[in-house]
C-alpha cells in the first residue's frame, strides 16, 4: 500500500487476504451528492479497479462511508458485503436505482428487502424521466453519478469488518461489466474476503 495525495491507494491485484486494509479516518461526514471525487473524499482509502472504476472508503467514530466511482457513461452500481462477527450472518447492502439489503443465513440468501433500511443508507441511481423504446415506454436513469453508502458502525460488531465489494454497470469495451474486490471474492465464502480495520483499533 502506498500513500497518494493524502489517501491510501490499493491496487485491486495487489491483495494479501491475510492482511487487514486500513480505512482512513475523516473528521467530516461527506455530503451524499453522487460525487466521490470531491475534496471531502481526498483522505479516503482508495481502491483502483479495472475500466477506470474505483472505490473510496473512510470512517468516523459513528459510520463507515463507501463510494464507488465510475466513468461518465457508467450507471455504477455497488454491492457491499459485510460479515456480522457475532452472528456469523452475511449482509449484502445494495445501491442501484433502489437501495436494498439481503442476509445470508445457513448458506442461503434471504429475500431482498427494498427501502427497509436498518442502520444504513445510500445515494441511489437518480431517475431521469422516461424514454420510448421498441418495448414501449420505460424509466430512464442518470449516468455518471457515483454510488455512496453510509453504514452506522453499531450495525456490525468490532473495529475490523470482513468485507467484499462489488461494482457493476461499468462500461468496458461496449459491455456492462462487474468487478469485485478482492478480485476473486465469492459472496458466500468469507475466506475469500478481506478484513478492513478502523483506525481507532
Amino acid at each position: 500500500m502506498c500513500t497518494f495525495s493524502g489517501s491510501s491507494l490499493v491496487a485491486a491485484k495487489e491483495v494479501n487476504t491475510s492482511a487487514a486494509i486500513a480505512i482512513n479516518p475523516t473528521i467530516k461526514a461527506p455530503l451524499f451528492d453522487g460525487r466521490c471525487g470531491d475534496d471531502e473524499w481526498l483522505t479516503a482509502t482508495k481502491i483502483e479497479l479495472p475500466a477506470q472504476a474505483s472505490i473510496y472508503l473512510m470512517h468516523d467514530s459513528d459510520s463507515l462511508y463507501v463510494c464507488a466511482k465510475g466513468k461518465a457513461e457508467d450507471y455504477t452500481v455497488i454491492d457491499l458485503y459485510i460479515e456480522h462477527a457475532e452472528t456469523g450472518y452475511l449482509h449484502n447492502l445494495h445501491a442501484s436505482a433502489q437501495l436494498s439489503e439481503r442476509v445470508l443465513i445457513d448458506k442461503e440468501w434471504g429475500e431482498v428487502e427494498r427501502w427497509n433500511l436498518k442502520d444504513w443508507s445510500g445515494f441511489w441511481v437518480p431517475y431521469a424521466g422516461n424514454e420510448e423504446t421498441e418495448d414501449g415506454r420505460r424509466p430512464k436513469f442518470l449516468k455518471g453519478s457515483h454510488r455512496e453508502i453510509q453504514v452506522l458502525r453499531k450495525k456490525f460488531a468490532g473495529n475490523a469488518w470482513k468485507m467484499m465489494i462489488g461494482v457493476s454497470a461499468i462500461n468496458h469495451g461496449g459491455d456492462s461489466r462487474e468487478y469485485f474486490y478482492p478480485e476473486q471474492a465469492e459472496d458466500s465464502d468469507t475466506s475469500t474476503w478481506l478484513s478492513f480495520s478502523f483506525s481507532d483499533t
